[in-house]
């Protein structure tokens, strides 16, 4: 590819995660709902902070830990929260040392989650 192709694919590739982040967080800043085994859907607790291009890890006690992620303006989070289905409430949890997009989080076998990679 030449240096201005390169240039139109770079920009066209930004626009369409920008697009994809906006909806995320207008999604996410809505209610969340749980699908139940009915197959009927109830409204939750929101996020404390709406972002786009976090994780999401299911735990093994069934709470989701939701870690870092970006607001529409790309500014990073290494923050981080906890969903307990039972009170369907989110609580702010510790912070990671930086803060991360586009990264991943593996939950390991001692119940702990690695949480590698991505950008800051």
């Amino acid at each position: 590819m030449n240096s201005a192709n390169i240039r139109r694919f770079e920009l066209i590739r930004r626009l369409v995660v920008a697009g994809l982040v906006a909806t995320v967080l207008v999604v996410s800043s809505a209610i969340p709902a749980l699908a139940e085994s009915s197959g009927t859907w109830t409204k939750t607790g929101s996020l404390n902070v709406s972002r786009g291009e976090e994780t999401a890890t299911l735990l093994p006690n069934g709470q989701v830990l939701v870690a870092g992620g970006a607001d529409f303006n790309w500014n990073g989070y290494a923050s981080a929260e906890l969903y307990n289905p039972s009170t369907g409430k989110w609580t702010t949890t510790g912070s990671m040392n930086i803060s991360r997009l586009y990264h991943t989080a593996t939950l390991l076998a001692n119940g702990e989650v690695l949480v590698a990679g991505g950008r800051t």
